[in-house]
């Protein structure tokens, strides 16, 4: 069946954006020179440095900058790009042109040649003018659409419709941001997005039911030329695609470079994920199959106070529509009840 992948499949590899999540955008300068290293010596075509235009409150990779980008990825081989949070646009009361140029402040086209947006599906209609605001700048623009296997069928083609309107799109990303899909249901979208729109499609994972390496694979055979990973699956709630299991099987590494990869991963990476505590559980396969957004796991596993049968429960009081988006005043809420 893997004979069926196209040899055109990039990898792009986003543990400093999403393993950030963690971390608060934080990384040890060992881990950063060794991951460049590593990166280096895989068939991955573009590492994301992390955000850009997040408070100073945020650590070090979520404002990422052209001069941040030319110290940390000195040595990089790869391309190199940052994604921007579109609700960041949309909440300014700024035009979007001012509020674009301002989240994208200290960057120019050079180490950095791509931006990613990450978008809801239900509001690209705003999104084309950031997008064409980036464009314009010199930027290629990958669109990560989120939440969408929350949409319905008429919603899908309202986005589909909008999408074809924008016409400064490289890449359009389909994102399980919920870990929730099934490879026919990774399908299915890529199917029909690539039967619609002139970019390329791209699918990005998440392991809330364990499906991601599954899915990522699933995407490839559908015909998608861009999949994300990221080291040890490291990344919000459950965690991604990992990088050392995704690229043997589609990279198609040869067994020193595996070993060399496990070895970065096993360095690095395993002794962060004893101390946060990212993967599959029981308790993130539920919030994946109730649309529910792993953030509230994440938190609610946060010192490890709560056993996974405790989340579940305070995950099935979250009322329907409260449950997509993440809130600290629905988070205290869950929290306030006694610990079982």
């Amino acid at each position: 069946m893997l004979n069926t992948i196209p040899d055109e499949v990039n990898f792009l590899d986003c543990t400093l954006r999403d393993g950030g999540y963690y971390t608060n955008w934080e990384f040890a300068s060992e881990l950063v020179s060794d991951y460049v290293a590593t990166i280096n010596t895989l068939p991955v075509r573009m590492v994301e440095l992390g955000l850009a235009g997040k408070p100073e409150s945020h650590g070090y990779f979520a404002s990422v900058t052209s001069s941040k980008a030319e110290q940390v990825a000195a040595d990089l081989l790869v391309e190199a790009c940052v994604m921007i949070d579109a609700k960041d646009v949309l909440a300014s009361e700024l035009p979007i042109s001012l509020a674009v140029a301002r989240l994208t402040e200290g960057l120019l086209p050079g180490r950095i040649r791509t931006i990613r947006v990450a978008a809801h599906y239900s509001k690209l209609a705003a999104c084309g003018k950031i997008c064409a605001e980036l464009s314009q700048t010199g930027f290629r623009v990958f669109l990560n659409l989120m939440q969408i296997d929350a949409a319905d069928t008429e919603e899908v083609e309202v986005c589909l419709k909008e999408l074809e309107q924008i016409d400064s799109l490289d890449v359009v990303y389909i994102v399980d941001s919920f870990g929730s899909m099934k490879p026919s249901r990774v399908q299915e979208f890529i199917g029909r997005f690539a039967g619609r729109l002139e970019s390329e499609i791209g699918f990005h994972g998440h392991d809330n039911r364990g499906y991601a390496l599954i899915n990522s694979v699933a995407a490839a055979m559908a015909g998608t030329t861009w999949i994300d990973c990221t080291m040890g699956g490291m990344g919000r709630g459950a965690g991604n695609t990992a990088s050392e299991q995704l690229l043997p099987i589609l990279g198609r590494l040869e067994a020193f470079e595996e070993q060399a990869l496990l070895e970065h991963v096993l360095r690095h990476f395993d002794p962060l994920r004893k101390r946060y505590g990212w993967g599959s559980s029981a308790a993130y396969q539920f919030a994946g199959s109730n649309f529910i957004h792993p953030s509230y796991v994440q938190k609610l596993c946060e010192g490890g106070a709560l056993s996974d049968a405790a989340i579940i429960r305070r995950l099935s009081d979250l009322p329907a529509d409260e449950r997509m988006s993440f809130a600290n005043e629905k988070l205290s809420a869950l929290t306030a009840q006694d610990i079982a």
